[in-house]
């Protein structure tokens, strides 16, 4: 049975994956200064950053229900008769939700709709893992929720932002931590638990925060990590260094945080993700 693959922009697959399998994908929108900018489509990251780093607000929304239908009713038409669908967690997004009302409201199509309980390319190199083997026939359709939970459990990441603001601003950091970071320097660092942000411990000075995060990551003897930035050279070349300083050499992939995750971490943040497997 001819099977599609569907995921949010915020989970960051590589486009080029997208020219040799059956993804879409469905961008979140990003507002700055009253205009209306579709994640990674019409604004790319590095624009996204020098407009917040000249004091744009951003703000953020999920894709909606009209247009993950018209995406759906678009593989019908290709005559695909199963959908599995890849959302950013739940309880970070309305995402899913959008998706899950886009399911009700379409006749004829079998759709599956798997939260990640993650978000970024953390997710999407399993995402992509999972849809390799089930286009070489090594998992199957079935299996394919399962797989996923397992590589869910061998993954994730670790994150930090110099600058709270952002946090702050999106309800994501409370007032009492807020205040006290930005007069002791008190950095968070910032994991996914369940789908959801946890601050699962503090560091005084962003090179001290970095070095717990890669003492942390040490012990889950990762096969590789993603780092991932918000164009910030200066901020990245720390973090390479300190990578190299603990973990040593280590296969590892750069990414520059799409324009909505960036929207809530802000142009001071830098995250390590890592993966237990081989993919």
């Amino acid at each position: 049975m001819k099977t599609a693959f569907l995921c949010d922009s915020t989970l960051q697959v590589s486009e080029e994956f997208t020219k040799n399998y059956p993804l879409t994908i469905i961008p979140l929108e990003v507002r700055l200064d009253n205009r209306v900018y579709e994640d990674n489509v019409t604004i790319k990251s590095e624009q996204f950053y020098e407009y917040i780093k000249k004091g744009m607000k951003p703000s953020t929304s999920q894709p909606s229900v009209g247009k993950v239908l018209e995406v759906l009713n678009t593989l019908k038409e290709k005559d695909y008769k199963r959908v599995v669908i890849f959302s950013i967690s739940e309880k970070l997004s309305g995402t899913f939700s959008s998706f899950t009302q886009a399911k009700a409201l379409i006749k004829d199509l079998e759709i599956k709709i798997i939260d990640t309980k993650q978000v970024a390319r953390i997710a999407g190199r399993a995402i992509e893992k999972i849809i390799k083997d089930f286009s070489n026939n090594l998992i199957s359709y079935n299996n394919i929720e399962e797989e996923y939970n397992k590589l869910l459990k061998k993954q994730n990441v670790l994150v930090t932002v110099e600058t709270m603001d952002f946090l702050y601003a999106g309800g994501r950091l409370g007032k009492t931590q807020f205040i006290l970071s930005n007069m002791l320097n008190i950095l968070p660092i910032i994991t996914i638990k369940d789908g959801a942000l946890l601050v699962s411990g503090k560091q005084r000075g962003i090179k001290k925060v970095i070095k717990k995060m890669c003492e942390e990551i040490k012990e889950k003897n990762p096969q590789s990590l993603i780092i991932f930035h918000t164009n910030n050279n200066d901020l990245l070349e720390k973090t390479q260094n300190i990578i190299k300083e603990i973990l040593g050499e280590i296969k590892t992939e750069i990414i520059t945080v799409s324009p909505v995750i960036g929207a809530h971490a802000g142009p001071r943040a830098i995250a390590i993700g890592y993966l237990e497997y081989e993919d």
